[in-house]
């Protein structure tokens, strides 16, 4: 048997069972959640616009990789690989089945895995500084006072200015500590920033990627919005994207498939946070998941058939 013949065997392998995964999961999900009782009781008007802004993030992504890529990738085929991860991604730990078959996606386009995985972590690099910056604007502007003045949490950043010089002092004077960030942040960089110099000669790629990146956390935070609307609430727009950012890092760290159970306790801890009650911020989360994530699963599936079939991942 061929090389080739057994990769594919074992990918239909690994449809088989994550498909039967997958199906065990979300009907169980669906069940406890109990969303037909909270759809019943849904605003329909805001739930159609949280439907529909739940697309954004996703096109965010896909402008971003389609800007960033050395090669010339179809729009809508990366569509489609993107669509697909929400399917690997609920099989998998942190993201890492989306993230692998991004790289796969782009070895078929004609690159080499090197370039393929230095231009994801361009992807990802970028796309971390970009909501670094979103970040502080929000919380200067949730900081601010009715009289138009900031007030800023300053015990709660004096203590990330301590963390940060301590992270530093260590890397500087302790060796393993300065092998590791060498190894984490100096060689990658220096990795990628011979290919992210060439795309910053290229103005409008940068504008798209930056717009796409930007897509992705207000997307979020704006179908979360809309989801609390729909139950009655209204928290600040800006906090949301605090707590959609919170809520990615929550699951990131958390080594469960899909993020299932933390990402929904994070949405609804902080919306509790801003302000809703305990209720109305659980339906809320639910929502947002069901939106941004479980609805999105039976099409992922189907759009990775199709990439297989296609041999395009």
């Amino acid at each position: 048997m061929s090389r080739g013949a057994r990769v594919r065997r074992v990918w239909r392998v690994v449809l088989v069972v994550a498909t039967v995964v997958a199906v065990v999961v979300l009907v169980q999900r669906l069940r406890g959640a109990d969303l037909g009782e909270r759809l019943r009781s849904a605003d329909p008007g805001w739930l159609a616009v949280a439907a529909a802004v739940s697309l954004l993030p996703l096109f965010g992504n896909v402008a971003s990789m389609v800007a960033l890529s050395p090669v010339r990738i179809p729009v809508v085929r990366t569509s489609l690989v993107w669509l697909a991860t929400s399917f690997v991604n609920l099989v998998t730990p942190s993201s890492t089945g989306g993230l692998a078959l991004t790289v796969r996606y782009l070895q078929q386009q004609g690159l080499p895995l090197a370039v393929a995985a230095t231009t994801i972590g361009i992807v990802q690099s970028t796309s971390f500084a970009v909501t670094a910056v979103l970040l502080v604007g929000c919380l200067v502007q949730a900081g601010r006072d009715p009289e138009g003045g900031v007030s800023l949490p300053w015990p709660v950043l004096g203590v990330a200015v301590v963390v940060v010089v301590l992270v530093c002092a260590l890397a500087r004077w302790w060796p393993r500590a300065r092998r590791w960030a060498t190894r984490a942040v100096v060689d990658p960089v220096r990795a990628e920033w011979p290919a992210l110099r060439r795309v910053l000669t290229h103005p409008r790629r940068v504008v798209v990627a930056l717009a796409g990146h930007l897509a992705v956390p207000l997307g979020f935070a704006t179908t979360l919005w809309c989801c609390a609307r729909t139950v009655g609430g209204d928290p600040p727009l800006g906090l949301l994207v605090l707590v959609v950012v919170g809520s990615s890092a929550v699951t990131a760290a958390v080594p469960v498939p899909g993020g299932i159970g933390a990402s929904e306790a994070a949405l609804a801890a902080g919306l509790v946070a801003t302000g809703m009650d305990t209720g109305p911020a659980l339906s809320a989360a639910l929502l947002h998941r069901a939106l941004t994530f479980w609805v999105r699963v039976p099409f992922a599936w189907g759009a990775l058939l199709w990439l297989r079939r296609r041999r395009a991942v």
